[in-house]
């Protein structure tokens, strides 16, 4: 690939190379139509390239372009234009004011092109080349903080794993699934999620999707269409929004044209969270099994700053002490025994986490051939990106090439056609090393770069130390993990094809026919290759798997404009597709091992082979819509929509269902300034109202039954099963539909130079598909049905300003604010109280669920294990008034000397995953040929339950582990009165703000029993019943499996501010770009992610390191995505 890569290239330069020295200065002067003073900084851009400059203080301008090449002059408020140079070195531009950009032109709804102003709906188009800069594999990256009322996150799958995005809030109660489509000129994409359970996994296993295979150095264009007026004619694919991307076709090109772009990339781990270094490994107070014995030959079980000593007498590390606790002896750099034998000061290894990662790599090599004259044009690319991870063997590889062009067949009649080709390849995207620092693995002594060498974790037989088979090294921590890192190898290969096909006829002027024919094939292979890790390889494992998506879309349009009158114009456009997909996979692996060590094919199973397969999902969607336009005057702009699917999946075997669904629009604009004389420092004004209702059906084969085999392997043979669908279909079931309504406004002053965009819309989505209990008696699990409705309610809030403009120098900024309320309207009454959306309420690492009820938000968090208050009684059990009531309940642990949190035991409220507001601030600079851009943006509300912070915190690893275990840190310092405590001091004592429930019976240090019940643990205390919690056994209980309570040691109201993207760029100047041959010489500098102005999340946890994408799990945080940077570095050359 790199050989096509420089042959080409080659081929270009040469074949260019004649047209490329060839330069022409062009000058002028730009001025306003209306008064005739002259413009400063209008921008004139050479079309089909990045050189351009902007006119000075006085309206001129020079610029170097090549012979033929189109000069592009915009400015805002004013229409734009184009000039052919010819030949021409002195070009003069008259603008004429339009209001803030009236005749710009975006794409909106299947690709059709439409003037801003006449749109009554919001939505944001994004340049292309903007969102280049920030280098990331999957493209919903590049949209952080850029559009309002999207909101965006990062899962923790690595290098080319998902990512959140969701607009507007959630439009389906019961998929996980409430992420916005992908339309690539035109072509369909599913933005996929990532589902992996957090609460039993730390490895996320996130390939990513199909996403990742784009390229987004073919970005002409990128869109989003917010409301569903806006993706109405999506149908119910639409519901969830639209994101549009437009490649570039090479108009507007004359003459062929190269553009060589190279970047270079680094990613950084550069922070760790807060991990404690003044404690080394030891257990709990209470269990202590080692060390110093009092005189009648037993342990001080209660004291950790005891050693562990080995039969010499050595101070020696303890491997996985309590189970993988840190709360032992603290650190004073005397020499102790490590794992391996060695002698080393017993001190912590302070960045032994961040020290588990690599600095990951990325170059992309990109080379562009465009061209164009009269009769037609053309676009033809090729990408080759590779990059490293951070991790051990992550790594991923991409070479993608696009062909684009039209051609005028005849007068009357285009051509376009295009197809693009991507392959890909994603290895290793596992993400639990960071967890080994927070459940017990990795001591904080532990030494990553020492313990991170093979001689550590491999035996010389091949499999893993193991000190059964007298291995060196076996007592050295997690020595499996690393063998897994290094020796196993998980790899997908992943092939996207898309072909596109459309003729334009025009029949008259009146009267234009389009015909489209377009296809999507995505495969992915995927093959497993386990290294046996016991006695010389033995076990080991592999798998190969198969799937492909492939969907086909038909589209007919008939589009009719009409002139009634010199102030009333229409447009009527008919439409008819057809949209065919089939997905199938198959997947065999081996089972009990592998016969020959190291060997992997599927022969070489020890048991029959594992397999499974087929078509599991067709599914067709027929559709006609229309678009009717009308405009009056050029300042009142009405569009009425409709589109009708006839969707397979809600069709019974018998043909019958409601299977046909109406979708209509109506929205409408009006210019105001146009229609009423406004000051002169008002440039602009638009009203927009919007109506829509849109829909969606379910996944194929959901409402009809059916039966599946398999067969499983028993001594005697093999026993073959069928099994029914055990869910029972409401046979009325309907389609779910939104009703949205949208109003907005946009006005602009002073020039343009400040700018406010308001939007307010308010959504009910009813007929609401799901699942719903019923009696088992019936034979079945459930009934689906039509379950609920939901609401949204939001406001998006955009200004922009320049607050400085001179002939050298400008500074635009933008700050976006968008807030959004998901509620459940009504529910079905069979759900009980509430329905789970995701996680488990009473069980788990976590025992957290979002849930829904009728009038609460979408994805309300409840736990049983949130902290019980004190309610006070009489003899009779009645409630009375006491002024402890209200107060945490407290539980007596006699064998421990210690007291904790009772949990609530049922489910209770304890937070929500919608946050209160998102907001982001874009800042961008430029100077002559330099530019300098900052954006940030921010998260305000909503609920994180933080696995790393939780166990990091129970077992002693992190920051907070630090509470009271010793003066410094607030301990409270006392001298124990037990009899085998024999009168030692201790200064890591808690005083439990709590009140023991009535009853609480407690031993007091003298040996007697007292009844504490109602008392405060500080009253408790005072009283002398009780001595001080030792922080050890606190810490831990209050966060552990068995008893750990929601406490904001690891659970937390969500609220950052990120240094989300730095860039500068800079272009040389012409005598610099020509000199090697260039129209255009670019660099650029960009830095991704670079830290945080706040962060709420307990132990500087990573805000954003979420599980998964879905909208019912993006709550809960496990194996700490690291704080990772990314730099990069691009040349770009046009010639």
């Amino acid at each position: 690939m790199k050989q096509i890569l420089f042959k080409l290239l080659f081929f270009a330069v040469v074949l260019c190379s004649h047209s490329i020295l060839a330069q022409t200065t062009v000058t002028g002067t730009i001025t306003d139509a209306a008064g005739g003073e002259t413009l400063p900084g209008v921008n004139i851009i050479e079309k089909g390239t990045t050189n351009g400059v902007t006119s000075d203080f006085d309206g001129n301008y020079s610029i170097d372009v090549a012979e033929g090449a189109t000069l592009h002059f915009s400015f805002i408020g004013y229409t734009p234009k184009e000039v052919v140079v010819n030949g021409q070195t002195t070009i003069n531009i008259i603008l004429a004011e339009s209001a803030e950009a009236l005749d710009e032109v975006v794409i909106t709804a299947l690709g059709i092109k439409r003037e801003v102003k006449s749109l009554g709906y919001s939505m944001t188009e994004l340049k292309g080349e903007e969102l280049t800069k920030t280098n990331t594999v999957n493209p919903v990256q590049a949209l952080q903080g850029q559009v309002s009322g999207v909101s965006i996150g990062s899962s923790d799958g690595g290098l080319f794993g998902n990512s959140k995005i969701q607009v507007r809030g959630v439009s389906t109660l019961n998929s996980s699934n409430n992420q916005p489509i992908f339309v690539i000129d035109g072509v369909i994409l599913e933005n996929g999620t990532s589902n992996e359970s957090a609460d039993w996994s730390s490895s996320s296993n996130d390939y990513g999707n199909i996403l990742k295979n784009l390229n987004p150095d073919d970005y002409a264009s990128v869109s989003v269409l917010k409301g569903a007026a806006a993706t109405a004619l999506y149908g119910s694919r639409g519901i969830n929004g639209v994101v549009l991307i437009e490649t570039k076709d090479g108009a507007g090109s004359k003459g062929l044209g190269v553009s060589v772009k190279q970047s270079f990339g680094v990613d950084h781990v550069y922070k760790q969270p807060a991990l404690q270094n003044e404690y080394g490994p030891g257990t709990l107070a209470g269990y202590i099994g080692y060390g110093n014995k009092d005189t009648n030959g037993d342990y001080f079980s209660y004291d950790t700053e005891q050693f562990y000593y080995n039969d010499d007498g050595d101070r020696t590390l303890i491997n996985h002490a309590g189970g993988g606790l840190s709360y032992g002896p603290k650190f004073d750099g005397q020499p102790i025994i490590d794992y391996d034998g060695n002698v080393i000061p017993y001190s912590a290894n302070t960045n032994n986490m961040k020290d588990a990662y690599d600095d990951g790599f990325n170059s992309n090599t990109s080379v562009s051939l465009s061209g164009g004259n009269e009769k037609g044009n053309f676009y033809l690319s090729d990408s080759y990106n590779t990059r490293t991870g951070t991790l051990p063997n992550n790594k991923f590889e991409r070479n993608s090439m696009l062909f684009s062009g039209s051609y005028n067949l005849a007068s009357w009649l285009t051509a376009n056609a295009s197809v693009s080709y991507t392959t890909s390849v994603s290895k290793n995207p596992r993400n639990d090393i960071s967890q080994s620092f927070f459940d017990g693995t990795f001591e904080r002594t532990y030494n990553t770069e020492k313990y991170q060498q093979e001689q550590y974790w491999l035996a010389s037989h091949g499999g893993v130390t193991n000190a059964a088979y007298g291995d060196e090294f076996a007592n050295a921590p997690n020595r499996g993990l690393w063998f897994s890192y290094e020796k196993n190898n998980q790899e997908r290969k992943e092939q996207v094809t898309r072909p596109i096909v459309r003729l334009t006829a025009t029949v008259a002027d009146w009267l234009t026919i389009t015909a489209e024919g377009n296809m999507n094939f995505y495969t992915t292979k995927y093959e497993q290759k386990d290294l046996g890790s016991g006695y010389a390889m033995e076990g080991g494992y592999y798998q190969l798997s198969h799937a492909d998506d492939v969907s086909k879309t038909g589209k007919l349009t008939f589009n009719f404009t009409k002139e009634f009158s010199e102030d009333l114009k229409g447009s009527l456009l008919l439409g008819g597709e057809i949209w065919d997909q089939e997905k199938s996979n198959t997947r065999v692996n081996t089972d009990g091992g592998l016969i020959v060590p190291g060997r992997f094919y599927l022969g070489n199973s020890k048991k029959t082979l594992q397999s499974s397969g087929g078509i599991y999902a067709t599914k067709q969607i027929n559709s006609a819509y229309f678009m009717a336009d009308l405009s009056y005057k050029e300042q009142l702009y009405l569009t009425v929509t409709g589109r009708n699917d006839w969707s397979s999946a809600l069709v019974y075997t018998d043909g019958t269902g409601n299977n046909s669904y109406f979708y209509p629009s109506v929205s409408t604009s009006w210019i105001f300034n146009q229609t009423f004389e406004m000051p002169k420092w008002f440039s602009f004004g638009k009203l927009r109202a919007s109506w829509a209702q849109v829909g969606s059906d379910t996944d194929p084969y959901s409402i009809n039954r059916g039966y599946s085999g398999d067969r499983y392997e028993l001594s005697g043979g093999f026993a073959y099963t069928n099994s029914v669908n055990s869910v029972l279909v409401d046979r009325s079931i309907k389609p779910e539909l939104k009703n949205s309504f949208e109003v907005g406004a946009d006005v602009r002053f002073f020039k343009n130079r400040l700018g406010i965009d308001f939007s307010y819309y308010n959504e009910t989505i009813t007929e609401q598909i799901g699942q719903v209990p019923i009696p088992s008696v019936s034979g079945y699990n459930g009934l689906l049905t039509n379950v609920g409705t939901l609401t949204n309610t939001g406001i998006e809030l955009s200004l922009t300003g320049t607050p400085i403009r001179t002939d050298n120098f400008s500074w635009n900024s933008t700050f976006n604010y968008w807030k959004n309320t998901t509620k459940v309207k009504d529910l079905h009454a069979d759900y009980g109280a509430y329905k789970t959306l995701g996680g488990n309420i009473n069980y788990g690492n976590f025992r957290v669920g979002s849930v829904a009820y009728e009038g609460g938000e979408y994805g309300v968090l409840m736990s049983d294990a949130a902290i019980k208050e004190y309610q006070a009684t009489d003899v009779n059990g009645n409630e009375i008034d006491s002024p402890n009531n209200g107060k945490n309940l407290l539980t007596w642990v006699d064998s421990r000397r210690g007291a904790y949190f009772q949990r609530t035991g049922v489910a209770t409220e304890v937070g929500k995953i919608q946050p209160d507001f998102e907001g982001s601030w874009n800042n961008e600079f430029r100077y002559k040929g330099f530019s300098f851009s900052v954006l940030l943006d921010a998260r305000y509300g909503g609920h994180i339950a933080s696995y790393s912070s939780r166990y990091g915190t129970a077992y002693g690893y992190l920051e907070e582990s630090l509470r009271g275990r010793d003066a410094e840190h607030g301990g409270v310092t006392w001298t124990s009165q037990h009899a085998d405590e024999q009168g030692r001091e201790y200064s890591d004592g808690i005083i439990p703000d709590g009140v023991f429930e009535d009853g609480q019976m407690v031993t007091t240090p003298s040996g007697s029993s007292v009844d504490v019940g109602g008392m405060t643990y500080q009253e408790a205390f005072d009283a002398g019943y009780v001595e001080p919690t030792h922080a050890s056994y606190y810490n831990y209980r209050i966060n552990s499996w068995g008893q750990g309570v929601v406490n904001p040691d690891w659970f937390t109201e969500l609220k950052y501010i990120a240094v989300r993207n730095i860039s500068i760029g800079y272009n040389l100047p012409k005598s610099v770009s020509s000199s090697i041959g260039a129209s255009n010489l670019y660099l650029g500098l960009n830095g991704r992610n670079l830290g945080y102005l706040y962060n709420s999340m307990p132990n500087d946890i990573n805000p954003e390191s979420f599980r998964g994408t879905s909208s019912t799990e993006s709550y809960r945080e496990r194996a700490f995505a690291p704080y990772l940077s990314s730099y990069t570095m691009t040349i770009l050359l046009d010639f």
